[in-house]
């Protein structure tokens, strides 16, 4: 299982930073060719477009793997940590409940999208490519919502989320 970690972490960093240096590169090329020798690349702006979707929903998983997306826990702070325990396992049962929705949703579209055969604009690759992103960082994002809820349930963790202050006044403590 922990292979099967690591690799997913690995997939997820490689896609994020290839899709982000290609689509600058991409871009950035772009611009050089229109300013510089009056032409351009016509499908470098779907492309990126592309790129980017696919860096988004995939960041955002990687975002729960790492504990980075905000959450605010100013309330849930004056709870106990029991309670504070109960609170995270409600608010991962929501978040489990809109991905996998979403998930679903997304998984019937992009098959809906594939039967059509239709074909992106300027690529001329098939849509459901481009498509497919939703899915998987949805599933994605399901995964490590289901690795943070297993932490939470074992006392590991109280948050979803990083607490950045509580770790800023631990340090501070320990100064």
């Amino acid at each position: 299982m922990e292979a099967v970690d690591r690799a997913l972490g690995f997939l997820e960093k490689f896609v994020i930073s290839v899709g982000l240096g290609a689509a600058t590169l991409l871009l950035f090329a772009n611009v050089v060719a229109r300013y510089f020798f009056h032409t351009g690349f016509s499908w470098v702006l779907e492309l990126v477009e592309y790129l980017f979707a696919w860096v988004v929903l995939i960041g955002a998983a990687h975002g729960f793997r790492s504990g980075t997306h905000l959450g605010i826990d100013i309330l849930v702070e004056r709870f106990s940590p029991a309670n504070q325990r109960r609170i995270a396992l409600l608010a991962l049962g929501a978040c489990l409940l809109f991905v996998g929705l979403v998930w679903w949703y997304s998984v019937q579209y992009t098959l809906r999208i594939h039967e059509w055969g239709d074909l992106t604009l300027d690529l001329q690759i098939p849509q459901w490519i481009p498509y497919l992103a939703i899915p998987v960082g949805l599933g994605l994002m399901f995964i490590h919502l289901l690795q943070v809820g297993w932490e939470i349930w074992r006392g590991k963790t109280l948050r979803i989320h990083t607490h950045e202050a509580g770790e800023a006044l631990k340090s501070m403590e320990d100064i």
